[in-house]
């Protein structure tokens, strides 16, 4: 065999083991739809991704002398391991809060802290947020945002052995007991967390009306210097919105950016007309270290400063009508602007349930009655759903990346029972909106890191 040395630095240890999953359609997310695909898995990682003659033909030279290789097939679709850019798991257990009607934000609030301040009434919150991992698991996700409130609820993610982040919540803190004892308090968590061997962990300021702004200040310096990311529920409700014109920030902001304000409703109550997301840019809380759940009332200056610092936005439509956010985010406006886009479920204590495919589905309808017209639209909810996920929580480059199919990338599958019709390009294009509209609830199994982690008789008990 001919001796390419560039193809042996590529691949430098032959391979005992491969798996090759095969199905009529293949959404890497970094390349084209394949039709006729195959991935090819081992030791964790992808080895090769493209039609399944390829692959075969690629995986000869990769083999050890006595190398085997065993083939799944799917007749469907295999895409990337779905991402939940949003979701609560400890809150698993508390789904009757979003059974119920309510008028307003502020009502839904009360509601939820009615069970949340009656733990004994519920399984344990390790429970509870084990729960929801395996939940997501099965609808074919394989990576979270994942916000921790209480300790116990902290190893959700590897419960499953998921990737992601375990964000540690901070929240209802005035700036005096902040710097009393806040600080301690969250290194002290962060410390428990990190000896669990979480798969990553961040911080989530929760919001600019249960914060005051020195924790806002401080976080971001201490994330950053500890170089994790943080998350935060920004332009969630009506109480964040501007009461100004849309003009820039850098000059509509001189009425209130020299003076001191302890916190964001003093500033509003001032009267000074800045939106959330214009303060806390103003105190330097964003960045590409970021991102935010929700973006509801983001107006245009709001999208332009999210652009600017590089923050992605997590956007729940679903969460959005149960809490009586006051109306759905501004979706079309996002996608015309380019804001980097990810999707997440919230808790199920304001979603029905914690499958994305369904707030997918709901972000496609939305984008439609709000007047996005290009075609592309399954396409750049599909990317939401994967490669967006992996971007807003910075896991979308290197060695363990998520969020895609190519060589080098973490070994995170999903098959879908979605039918496929591909002899012509209407039929290709049909199947993907198929995926987005109606893809909830299809997934019939789950690989992580290489491993069949769930399986609904996708494959045949012998061949796993």
């Amino acid at each position: 065999m001919f001796h390419d040395p560039l193809y042996a630095a590529a691949h430098p240890i032959p391979l005992d083991q491969v798996i090759l999953y095969s199905a009529p359609m293949v959404i890497p997310i970094t390349g084209p739809v394949i039709i006729d695909g195959a991935v090819a898995v081992s030791r964790g990682r992808v080895v090769h991704v493209g039609t399944r003659r390829w692959v075969l033909e690629a995986l000869q030279q990769d083999m050890a002398p006595h190398g085997h290789i065993t083939e799944r097939h799917w007749d469907g679709l295999i895409t990337p391991g779905l991402i939940n850019a949003h979701t609560h798991l400890q809150y698993t257990s508390m789904s009757k809060v979003a059974q119920g009607s309510y008028s307003s934000f502020h009502e839904w609030e009360l509601a939820f802290n009615a069970v949340y301040d009656q733990p004994e009434t519920l399984p344990s919150w390790r429970e509870s947020a084990n729960l929801g991992a395996r939940l997501m698991v099965q609808a074919g996700t394989t990576a979270a945002a994942d916000i921790v409130t209480d300790p116990e609820a902290a190893g959700a993610l590897s419960s499953q052995s998921m990737h992601g982040i375990a964000y540690w919540e901070v929240m209802d803190w005035h700036n005096a007991d902040w710097k009393a004892s806040g600080v301690s308090e969250l290194v002290s968590h962060l410390g428990r967390m990190n000896a669990e061997q979480l798969p990553s962990i961040g911080i989530s300021p929760h919001a600019p009306y249960t914060l005051e702004t020195s924790p806002f200040v401080d976080l971001p310096d201490i994330a950053r210097q500890l170089d994790i990311r943080l998350h935060i529920h920004l332009a969630e409700t009506p109480l964040e919105a501007g009461d100004r014109d849309t003009s820039l920030t850098t000059y509509s902001s001189t009425a209130w950016r020299d003076q001191d304000w302890n916190s964001y409703q003093q500033l509003r109550q001032a009267g000074k007309g800045a939106s959330a997301i214009q303060f806390l840019d103003q105190l330097g809380s964003l960045g590409p270290d970021v991102h935010i759940a929700h973006g509801v009332w983001a107006d245009k200056e709001d999208r332009r400063i999210l652009r600017q610092r590089g923050v992605g936005v997590a956007l729940c439509p679903r969460s959005n009508r149960i809490t009586v956010t006051g109306k759905d985010a501004p979706i079309r406006e996002y996608l015309e602007e380019g804001n980097l886009l990810a999707i997440g479920t919230d808790s199920l204590s304001s979603s029905p349930s914690l499958d994305v495919l369904d707030d997918a589905a709901m972000i496609y309808d939305i984008a439609r009655e709000q007047g996005y017209t290009n075609d592309d639209l399954s396409h750049r909810i599909i990317r939401m759903l994967t490669l967006g996920g992996a971007e807003v929580m910075g896991m979308h480059v290197g060695p363990g990346r998520i969020g895609q199919i190519n060589a080098g990338a973490t070994a995170d599958l999903a098959f879908f029972d979605i039918p496929i019709s591909s002899t012509t390009p209407q039929g290709i294009e049909t199947a993907l909106e198929d995926f987005v509209r109606h893809g909830a609830g299809t997934n019939r199994a789950t690989v992580i890191s290489s491993h069949l982690t769930y399986n609904d008789n996708a494959f045949e008990a012998d061949s796993i």
